[in-house]
């Protein structure tokens, strides 16, 4: 029974660093908790023994051995099975096809979808795979917050000209990829397809990195040009909830 009390107030110890910036006091600590002093030294020194807790200069905060333990977790939490109820919120606020994409190398890959209930709609494949990066938000995404990835590209490819509005200019790409960067999402009218709109945001894990693509896909003639900022402010948010899950954290 002892160790089960020790094992929870050690609980409540890591509970109440967690949701501290600052370090704390032991006497801050324990007026937070209101446990026995006795008690308090005991479970702070086993925590500090383990490297859960770091102390220094009588102040404690989280120690380094909480990481492994984090990423175990973020790590293992499936991404589809996390964004699914995010597809479908997107597809009810928007009423367009809703595609979830993984970058895989120099291209994109499509995932998992949530089709629109309108009778004329986009139907994404899933498990297409697209290298033509340059010609859709959702490959704009990629090239945007992959720097590696942006630099071969601009090397080695050539840029396709699919539709009349495919931009095949690099500079011009360039300053593309800027405004994304600011902007946090992107859009293409018509570069892969003359009548599609596609609107796409970045998804990011505990590492910063960009894990997944979230993008909104719709005929040209009902996604108006007024609809596409409200479209992607929204996207935005959302996936920026969703990196906030996989345990991102915005510098």
């Amino acid at each position: 029974m002892e160790h089960k009390n020790l094992l929870e107030k050690g609980i409540e110890v890591l509970e109440v660093l967690k949701d501290t910036e600052a370090s704390l006091s032991f006497v801050q600590i324990q007026k937070k908790l209101s446990i026995p002093k006795t008690t308090l030294y005991r479970v702070l020194n086993s925590l500090v023994e383990k490297n859960l807790v770091f102390c220094q200069d009588k102040r404690y905060k989280l120690g380094y051995g909480i990481l492994p333990f984090a990423k175990k977790v973020l790590s293992e939490i499936p991404l589809r099975e996390l964004v699914s109820p995010y597809l479908k919120k997107l597809c009810g606020y928007t009423g367009e096809t809703i595609e979830l994409i993984i970058p895989d190398r120099d291209t994109i890959l499509y995932i998992d979808k949530v089709e629109s209930p309108q009778s004329i709609k986009l139907v994404a494949q899933i498990g297409s795979r697209y290298t033509t990066l340059h010609a859709s938000a959702p490959g704009k995404i990629l090239l945007a917050y992959n720097e590696d990835a942006f630099k071969k590209f601009i090397k080695n490819k050539k840029f396709k000209k699919i539709t009349s509005k495919t931009i095949v200019d690099k500079k011009a790409f360039g300053e593309e990829i800027e405004k994304i960067k600011k902007s946090g999402w992107a859009y293409d009218i018509g570069e892969a397809r003359i009548d599609v709109i596609r609107i796409a945001a970045p998804v990011f894990n505990y590492e910063g990195k960009l894990t997944g693509i979230i993008s909104i896909a719709g005929p040209y003639y009902r996604i108006k040009k007024e609809k596409i900022k409200e479209f992607g402010e929204f996207l935005k948010r959302i996936c920026e909830e969703i990196s906030e899950k996989l345990g991102y954290t915005r510098r």
